[in-house]
């Protein structure tokens, strides 16, 4: 049940907060999101609902009897964290990656003389990257004794599963709501504050991203090596626009969604395409993944503080864990490999003290450039054929079959036009008053524009969906 459906924005939505509102208490209203939560995972995935259930009761359970148990030794609690990051994290390996692991073991079998063995596939859960994440991030808090535990299964039930972050983040980390969870309040302002986000991230969606990703899906859905360097250029720039206002629309959505029934979920995105270094642009981009890395991942593995080539070993092994998270093959791995030498560049350069003398416009431009080379490997539906597009981008590779698609089909005016105000948009830094204007509530007026401003967001949006007759989503596969 997509955010951009209109059986969610139509249906589903009104009556959650028709319930939502209409009963007291914060027990209730948990219970309520629970329910709904459980409903909008199953009218996408009715048979993993349960897997998500079940893990997460074996979660509480470790938490309940083990890690927050006073009687019990420190390795007695190790040993049970252990065994809770296993299961997860060897549920997320087998669902994501089993299938990846028998593509490349079979021809080596092959050459051995091995038989095919017979493989069914496994099915994806939806959303289980992000749920993997929000699990662990809940054992690990608990054990550290980061915030108190959860009174409830219903509780730990709501922080797992609560729809909005579900299937698309922002990664929330169970310390960040855990209180939230308990006490939180509502209001008018809040409400209002709330719809302007998920309008104005439901209008990035329908209004920017979708368009672009028409020409972007027409582009690489062509041979490389039939496409002219300028198209290939357009088809990239296509979709580094679709990808952002795309992932950052559907980050306001959720953190609008939060905010209506009074949750603060972390930023996620601050213009990114700003940037002025790649170190940068991972400090704005999906900043709830960066620091969930962080925290979970560099730190422990030693971050900073060890040995220079410690420290970018753990950079390179952050990425690309980063890179087979967000998908299972060998052009995600090449894209946390891309990234990891590029921040392991810069951290060298920043040890020894050199910063080349050039302005800062030039500097978010050559980031900019190294930013869509990676969407390249992120987009492509192999390593082949993203070297290719790579390769017809900078006129290294011949064009061999020239395209026979007419330029109007695959760059409509009206396309082109979204590109580029999407471009503009993503990459002209904004006063730091006008970005924070959705978080800011000082009067009764700003309420009232946000309201009216809310309310033609939503309707345009909701018009290009209900006219396009589709509904696209980007991350499945994550």
């Amino acid at each position: 049940m997509l955010f951009n459906s209109p059986l969610f924005l139509l249906v589903f939505i009104p009556l959650f907060l028709m319930a939502y509102f209409a009963v007291p208490g914060i027990r209730l209203r948990n219970a309520v999101i629970v329910l709904f939560s459980i409903f909008f995972f199953a009218w996408g995935d009715p048979v993993f609902v349960w897997y998500v259930i079940a893990g997460t009761w074996i979660d509480y359970m470790i938490i309940k009897h083990v890690l927050i148990n006073p009687t019990l030794s420190e390795e007695v609690k190790k040993g049970g964290l252990v065994v809770a990051i296993l299961i997860n994290v060897g549920a997320l390996l087998f669902f994501k990656y089993a299938n990846f692991f028998v593509d490349q073991v079979q021809p080596l079998l092959h050459m051995i003389g091995i038989e095919k063995p017979s493989w069914y596939g496994v099915a994806l859960p939806l959303g289980i990257s992000f749920i993997a994440f929000h699990k662990i991030s809940f054992v690990l808090d608990l054990y550290k004794q980061r915030t108190s535990p959860p009174a409830s299964f219903i509780e730990a039930l709501l922080y797992i599963l609560f729809f909005p972050q579900l299937i698309a983040g922002p990664i929330i980390r169970y310390h960040e709501i855990s209180q939230q969870i308990r006490v939180r309040t509502h209001s008018a302002e809040e409400f209002i504050a709330g719809f302007f986000r998920f309008a104005r991230g439901l209008g990035k969606k329908a209004l920017i991203a979708d368009p672009a990703g028409e020409i972007a899906n027409a582009i690489f859905a062509l041979p490389p090596e039939s496409l002219p360097s300028d198209y290939a250029w357009v088809g990239v720039l296509a979709y580094s626009v679709q990808i952002y206002f795309d992932f950052s629309g559907y980050s306001d959505m959720a953190i609008g969604l939060g905010r209506v029934v009074g949750f603060r979920f972390p930023e996620n995105f601050n213009q990114p395409y700003t940037a002025k270094s790649v170190t940068e642009f991972w400090q704005r981009w999906h900043i709830t993944l960066s620091n969930w890395m962080r925290l979970y991942l560099y730190i422990p593995l030693g971050g900073n503080k060890v040995a220079p080539w410690r420290m970018y070993f753990n950079l390179w092994i952050v990425f690309l864990i980063s890179g087979l998270w967000h998908g299972a093959a060998w052009n995600f791995v090449l894209w946390g490999a891309y990234y990891g030498f590029f921040l392991t560049l810069e951290k060298m350069c920043e040890r020894r003290g050199w910063d080349l003398p050039m302005p800062g416009v030039v500097k978010q431009l050559l980031t900019f450039v190294i930013i869509i080379n990676a969407w390249v490997l992120f987009r492509a539906e192999s390593l082949d054929y993203a070297i290719q597009l790579l390769g017809r981008m900078y006129g290294l590779i011949p064009q061999l079959q020239p395209t026979t698609e007419p330029f109007a089909l695959i760059f409509p005016p009206h396309g082109l036009v979204v590109i580029v105000v999407g471009l503009l948009i993503a990459v002209i830094p904004l006063p730091e008053a006008l970005h924070r204007l959705a978080m800011v509530k000082d009067s009764l007026k700003l309420d009232s524009i946000r309201w009216a401003a809310s309310i033609v967001l939503f309707w345009s949006a909701l018009s290009s969906i209900m006219a396009s007759g589709s509904s696209s989503f980007l991350y499945f596969r994550f």
